[in-house]
């Protein structure tokens, strides 16, 4: 394992952490209050790429100097994937 790996494993795992809560409770919440149905998914979606990006971060898919280096290289990752898989949505959404 490397240094950064190691020293920020507890950083990417309350990345991943907080992607799943907003993942699951956002969109949920956000339909209860009555937002519609784009942003409740724009907000599932940024849970999703939360959740990849720390994943990929403690299995150190990009790595970095630092641990802070090394989750933000990993979520750069997560947010151009996910943004592919958004537009397919929104392609569909709009469709």
């Amino acid at each position: 394992m490397s240094a950064p790996r190691e020293a920020g494993a507890a950083l990417y795992t309350a990345c991943a952490g907080v992607g799943v809560l907003v993942f699951f409770l956002g969109p949920a919440l956000a339909l209860l209050m009555d937002v519609p149905a784009l942003p409740a998914a724009t907000i599932g979606y940024a849970g999703i790429m939360l959740f990849t990006g720390g994943i990929a971060a403690r299995y150190g898919f990009a790595r970095g100097d630092t641990p802070w280096k090394q989750l933000f290289r990993n979520l750069l990752v997560a947010a151009a994937v996910t943004l592919m898989f958004y537009l397919v949505f929104l392609l569909l959404y709009f469709i």
